[in-house]
């Protein structure tokens, strides 16, 4: 019979790889994409994605004729474009006018 403490040491190994993989997962933000993947991870078509290029709408770089789109950059511009909420905006205003009263 095996001893249960090689088994939990064993799965604990398991767990510290699936997270140092998880880790190095999180660092393709600074990954660059080209027009096809990005295409595919914001679910536009890529005639689209050329448009945005054409007309500055969309962070990119250029290499020669190549484009190339960082993907921490792509995501602040998809996040930038929120859309506040009625409960977000009463917020807002009573902050507002808690900080700059009429008296």
């Amino acid at each position: 019979m095996e001893n249960p403490f090689e088994i939990i040491l064993e799965k604990l190994n398991c767990i510290e790889k699936a997270i140092e993989k998880l880790k190095t997962a999180s660092n393709d933000d600074e990954d660059f994409m080209t027009i096809e993947q990005v295409s595919l991870f914001i679910g536009l078509a890529k005639p689209t994605v050329y448009g945005l290029v054409h007309k500055r709408q969309i962070p990119h770089f250029k290499a020669g004729k190549r484009l190339y789109f960082k993907k921490s950059d792509v995501v602040k511009w998809i996040t930038s474009g929120k859309v506040n909420t009625k409960q977000e905006i009463n917020r807002m205003a009573d902050e507002y006018i808690y900080k700059n009263p009429l008296y």
